[in-house]
């Protein structure tokens, strides 16, 4: 399974690339360059929520299934869809509580590395706990990463690398599947940081917020 993981890293590598390269021949502006880039890493995130949602989706309604099943899917599909929400219509309250949520996982995976029998226990009854948790988090953060590039940036980087590293320390029992779901939000973040490092270093005040926006025009879609 861990050539899933590989696979995935790739397949985001390829896209981001074909995307920039495009992007980077026929747009000499970099603030344009800029904002395709936040777009390519938010799409990549994007894409892989969908293809991830519906493998642990299609895995739960089949086992246990039914109405236990279909719980089982709201139970991970109704909080990220909250967070991506908030994260669009309020990002700086977003940021904050992304960041409690995404250091709260980090602990979860520092506490695998001390107790894992008892982690491997509760995953065996209950599932891919963790590596849930980073696909409800990271579609959020990328979501935040249209408004708070840098934030996002680094929120990504962190659920990538955070509880894969703690919870390999302790076991590797559960680390490739919990690596085939981390290895695109941290690709992601990578991206995000880029763009906000490339934006900082445009003309003007320094900034780690990124205008996605189509010049001249609010989010909401009136004019400046």
């Amino acid at each position: 399974m861990f050539a899933v993981t590989i696979y995935l890293a790739a397949a985001a590598l390829l896209v981001a690339a074909a995307v920039m390269g495009t992007v980077w021949m026929r747009q000499p502006d970099r603030s344009i360059r800029v904002r395709a880039l936040v777009w390519t890493a938010a799409g990549i995130m994007a894409a892989f929520m969908v293809l991830a949602g519906t493998f642990i989706s299609g895995f739960a309604l089949a086992d246990p299934g039914g109405a236990d099943g279909f719980l089982l899917v709201l139970s991970w599909a109704v909080p990220m869809t909250a967070l991506a929400v908030l994260a669009w219509l309020r990002p700086a309250w977003a940021a904050r509580v992304l960041a409690v949520l995404t250091a709260l996982l980090v602990l979860a995976g520092v506490w695998f590395a001390l107790d894992s029998a008892s982690w491997r226990e509760f995953e065996n009854a209950n599932g891919p706990v963790r590596a849930v948790a980073v696909l409800v988090l990271a579609f959020p953060a990328a979501v935040l990463g249209l408004d708070r590039t840098a934030a996002a940036g680094w929120l990504l980087v962190t659920l990538g690398l955070g509880p894969l590293g703690f919870s390999a320390l302790g076991s590797l029992s559960g680390v490739v599947a919990l690596s085939a779901i981390s290895v695109v939000p941290l690709i992601s973040g990578l991206l995000f940081l880029v763009a906000a490092r490339m934006s900082s270093r445009q003309p003007g005040p320094r900034t780690s917020h990124v205008d996605v926006q189509a010049p001249g025009r609010f989010r909401n879609g009136t004019a400046e």
